[in-house]
């Protein structure tokens, strides 16, 4: 698996873009460049490996730790979230469930043609909502203007 690089090759270029068209071939090596041999994706089958599908699985509770985290320390912060409603791994009902139990007032920006890889489904949507989102953010405790 490791060797033929299945999981960008596969999972990346032909499940998690609704869109193919758009990855031309220097946005395919960009992708390819972090990992060019089989030893350095070791990391990346590996923590697909440990995603965890029931709370007996092994790093269950790693995962139940970071939400945690997630919503102590970041529940009221200005949340933005672009999400593709094609996204076959992470489908609507984990942004609604899950996302949105965690950041219950995030500005989120539904993307209906999207996959997985959102930013590459829809950039022209997905960095203006971000701009946008930046802009009308408030500004941090102790920040200063220009």
């Amino acid at each position: 698996m490791k060797r033929l690089d299945i999981v960008r090759r596969f999972l990346l270029f032909k499940f998690g873009i609704v869109h193919r068209d758009r990855l031309t071939p220097e946005i395919k090596r960009a992708y390819l460049a972090p990992n060019p041999t089989a030893a350095s994706r070791t990391g990346v089958l590996i923590f697909l490996r440990e995603i965890p599908t029931r709370p007996s699985d092994p790093i269950s509770h790693f995962w139940g730790e970071l939400e945690d985290g997630l919503e102590r320390h970041f529940r009221d912060k200005p949340v933005g979230i672009a999400w593709g409603m094609k996204d076959a791994a992470f489908t609507p009902a984990v942004l609604d469930e899950l996302w949105l139990g965690t950041f219950p007032h995030a500005v989120v920006t539904r993307v209906p043609d999207a996959g997985h890889f959102v930013q590459e489904d829809a950039y022209e949507r997905v960095v203006p909502a971000l701009l946008d989102h930046l802009r009308n953010a408030p500004p941090r405790s102790g920040a200063t203007s220009a």
